[in-house]
């Protein structure tokens, strides 16, 4: 059972606030429960199958009537993205369970997206959409469904001089990237570093980079200094529900390049490609790991508040990055990252927080740890093998590309059954004004459960030209005046709704999800109106409009009205799924 899933200091975290009981299974036969009407003939999809080349395949969950290999297997994200019903969560206590569709299009190319986007709509079928089968809230699945997979579209071009399409004579090209809808993160990162460039994306390798992730905000290890996922779309091609393929940037269709800046992944369309802008790569990266441990509830209070204090003058600014855990056990973690910082100069900010518990050894163990690289070395698991071996897990399989790893802090992601997940923006200046209701707030927080504060999800402090970018977008505003994201999660890992011997806990699920609602009950209390993250937010959410995207709503939701006037497509609390 995974607490939190605690991370390298290169990824996120977990998930929701759960109560009610497990989902429905999907049903099987007739007019299907999760169509919109009869479900299609077999001479209907037989010309579809022919239509897309002999790509409409089957699919099933693949721990359905699994072998122990199987299950085995399913510890490896990259062994789930090639099993086209496979998903990375399994469920979420009484929100959804997963389900596999019973037909989907392997699409290699946009007019496979096309053809399926129009068979759906012609035939009342509900249409989703996966890459990588990451989504948090079950929005990449639905049982009775046509899926549109887009594992096998992986193709990345690099662009020293780009412009987009429509752009008046004498705009200023850019240096880009454009990758296909199944590109994952890793597959980008290699792509850039060789180039000699840093694209803004993910910590985890085996996340998508043209699916929820961009679309939704997209706050990566690195957001502070480069800006968001949406914040650097410069251009993408996306299959809109009348099935037009419509190339979107500032100068082409603007409306829509704002909706799915931020807007949404699943929402508008399906993006077939998205052109990415990229930027020198960085130097030098630190990364600093273990621990303040204190020895009484009053010291670790204690700790909490000079936490609080020292964040907006020490750590708020670009150079910062990822997140420090509070828990029961008095322990206050280190997963924090400086970038293009002088290793001394890094070593020397955290001192002057460490330093005055390291003159209390009665009281405090302190024992903080630094690494400190090249940032080309980052994403090169050569590298990490002859540092530190057990920071990465390596794809096993003899047949997988000799690149393909993950950060071994992800493996508790994977398998998960979500007890629950809930998030929410810490404003510096509440820190600054209030630090001591705030870290009562921490305090109390953590005599329940754990939880972590995401430095790169909080925007305040961010670079000057990743602002002026990620202004433009439809991020909920308050971000930007975020110090971090506090993420509160529990899930029970390799559990398998439906599943003899391998069922998870309803039990466990109401207990852990009670602890979460409680324990985010004190933080909400001193953050009236703070907003959340559109991707890792509560499946509960209320008022979820306001506090995924704030005073933005109101213009993504006409946009919405436009493109998809019958809301075809419909993701739980995307914008318009209020709307029938």
């Amino acid at each position: 059972m995974t607490e939190i899933s605690r991370r390298t200091v290169l990824g996120t975290a977990a998930l929701v606030a759960a109560a009610g009981a497990m989902a429905p299974a999907a049903r099987a036969g007739g007019p299907r429960a999760g169509s919109m009407g009869t479900w299609p003939s077999r001479a209907k999809w037989r010309a579809l199958d022919k239509q897309v080349g002999g790509r409409l395949i089957t699919t099933s969950l693949p721990w359905v009537n699994a072998t122990p290999q199987t299950f085995e297997l399913l510890k490896n994200p990259f062994w789930n993205e090639e099993q086209p019903g496979a998903l990375q969560s399994t469920g979420w206590y009484g929100a959804w369970t997963a389900a596999a569709s019973p037909y989907a299009v392997r699409a290699q190319k946009t007019s496979d997206i096309v053809a399926a986007v129009n068979f759906a709509r012609e035939n009342n079928v509900k249409l989703v959409v996966k890459g990588t089968g990451h989504d948090y809230l079950g929005r990449n699945m639905a049982p009775d469904s046509l899926l549109v997979w887009t594992h096998d579209m992986r193709t990345i071009t690099m662009h020293d001089a780009f412009v987009p399409q429509g752009a008046p004579t004498g705009t200023a090209p850019v240096h880009a990237m454009t990758v296909e809808a199944g590109t994952r993160w890793l597959e980008a990162y290699r792509a850039a570093t060789l180039a000699g460039r840093f694209v803004s994306g993910g910590g985890c390798t085996s996340v998508g980079a043209c699916g929820g992730f961009t679309f939704g905000s997209g706050f990566g290890s690195f957001s502070k200094r480069f800006g968001t996922g949406s914040g650097g779309i410069v251009q993408a091609e996306i299959v809109t529900a009348d099935g037009k393929v419509r190339t979107v940037n500032e100068f082409s269709e603007p409306d829509l390049l704002f909706g799915v800046r931020g807007g949404g992944g699943g929402t508008y369309g399906i993006v077939s490609r998205v052109t990415l802008l990229t930027h020198p790569i960085p130097s030098t990266l630190g990364i600093i790991t273990g621990s303040i441990t204190a020895n009484s509830d009053a010291a670790y209070r204690e700790l909490i508040e000079k936490f609080v204090e020292f964040y907006p003058v020490g750590l708020d600014n670009w150079h910062w990055g990822e997140s420090v855990a509070f828990g029961p056990n008095n322990e206050f973690g280190f997963r924090l990252t400086f970038l293009d910082m002088p290793e001394d100069q890094g070593k020397a900010v955290i001192e002057r927080f460490v330093g005055q518990f390291r003159s209390r050894p009665d009281e405090f163990t302190v024992d903080p740890k630094f690494q400190f690289l090249e940032f080309k070395n980052l994403w090169n698991p050569d590298y990490w093998d002859s540092v530190d071996p057990d920071f990465i897990t390596r794809d096993p399989r003899p047949e997988a590309p000799d690149y393909q790893y993950w950060w071994t802090g992800n493996q508790g992601e994977l398998g998960a059954f979500w007890n629950g997940y809930q998030s929410r923006w810490i404003s510096t200046d509440l820190m600054r004004s209030n630090p001591t209701e705030i870290a009562e707030a921490f305090y109390r927080a953590s005599r329940l459960r754990s939880f972590i504060f995401q430095v790169n999800k909080g925007l305040s402090g961010e670079h000057p030209e990743a602002r002026a970018r990620d202004e433009k977008t439809a991020l909920h505003p308050g971000c930007f005046d975020a110090a971090a994201l506090v993420i509160m999660a529990s899930s029970q890992q390799y559990k398998y709704p439906g599943i003899e011997g391998r069922k998870p806990s309803a039990k466990t699920a109401r207990e852990l999800g009670g602890d979460i609602n409680r324990a985010m009950g004190f933080i909400k209390d001193v953050t009236p109106g703070a907003g959340t993250y559109s991707t890792e937010a509560d499946f509960f959410l209320e008022d979820w409009q306001r506090n995924q995207w704030g005073s933005n709503y109101p213009r993504l939701l006409r946009i919405k009205r436009k493109y998809d006037p019958t809301n075809f497509f419909r993701v739980h609390h995307g914008v318009g799924s209020e709307e029938l």
